[in-house]
């Protein structure tokens, strides 16, 4: 079993994938970001987030701002002086792949312990003690979306370009934290979410009216139909035309059956 690790790394531009068989990893902003990509949900990693990679979970990274993190390296069931836990415990923060957001006295910390370690390697295991003790003693951040606001902001534009900065705007927060909190509580980028509620409403309108597909396609953002049509088989594994088919037929099957 691979001892407790507590370096600071430095990230390429270059992509690159592994995983760790037999330690979980916790990656720390320091400086810059970090973009992972962990068994296919994205998350970003900056001064103010952590991201805990379970053991075995496939995980693709790069910095395009030569990111730089404190990493802390440990198996969930080793113990650590000092650190007054049940083993289930942290072995369940440890064995839970997350994004989470650090309160500014776990961001004070980390820097701290990134200054002491580069001077003293030899406080890794106590410096580990402490970020474990930070983290389980400060549950996660609760929302900071405000999703209804969101909701109806974009339902109401779903026929105009959206923007990440009106999105950032009605959170009041910047655009960089936007994708933060996206990637935290969704599970996919800003944009990601606006081109679902773009092909959520328009398979609704397909199923429920006659209009013209390519007038759908309009009032869903899409000013191209082939576009469209691309984009709603990639979301919904069928064409437009089939899946107002498909519900035409349903609704003749369920008429039938009353």
């Amino acid at each position: 079993m691979n001892p407790t690790q507590l370096n600071i790394h430095h990230y390429a531009s270059a992509a690159a994938s592994h995983a760790h068989a037999d330690h979980s990893q916790l990656v720390f902003g320091l400086h810059g970001s970090l973009e992972l990509e962990i068994e296919g949900r994205g998350a970003l990693v900056d001064s103010a987030a952590v991201v805990i990679i379970a053991p075995g979970d496939d995980h693709t990274f790069l910095s395009r701002d030569n990111g730089r993190c404190l990493v802390l390296d440990i198996p969930p069931q080793q113990a650590l002086a000092g650190l007054e836990l049940t083993a289930g415990t942290q072995e369940r923060l440890l064995e839970s792949t997350q994004l989470r957001s650090l309160t500014p006295q776990q961001m004070g910390l980390v820097g701290s312990l990134a200054n002491t370690i580069s001077i003293q390697p030899g406080l890794a295991e106590a410096g580990a003690s402490l970020l474990l003790a930070s983290l389980l003693h400060h549950p996660a951040e609760t929302s900071r979306l405000p999703m209804a606001a969101l909701d109806a902001y974009i339902d109401a534009h779903l026929a105009y370009p959206i923007e990440i900065s009106d999105l950032a705007k009605l959170a009041h927060t910047s655009n960089s934290r936007l994708r933060h909190w996206f990637a935290l509580e969704l599970g996919c980028s800003p944009g990601e979410y606006v081109r679902r509620r773009r092909l959520c409403f328009a398979r609704q309108q397909l199923e429920q009216n006659r209009d013209p597909i390519a007038l759908i396609a309009e009032r869903a953002g899409y000013s191209s139909q082939s576009a469209f049509a691309q984009a709603f088989k990639q979301r919904w594994g069928v064409s437009p035309r089939d899946a107002r088919r498909q519900a035409k037929h349903d609704n003749i099957r369920a008429t039938n059956n009353t």
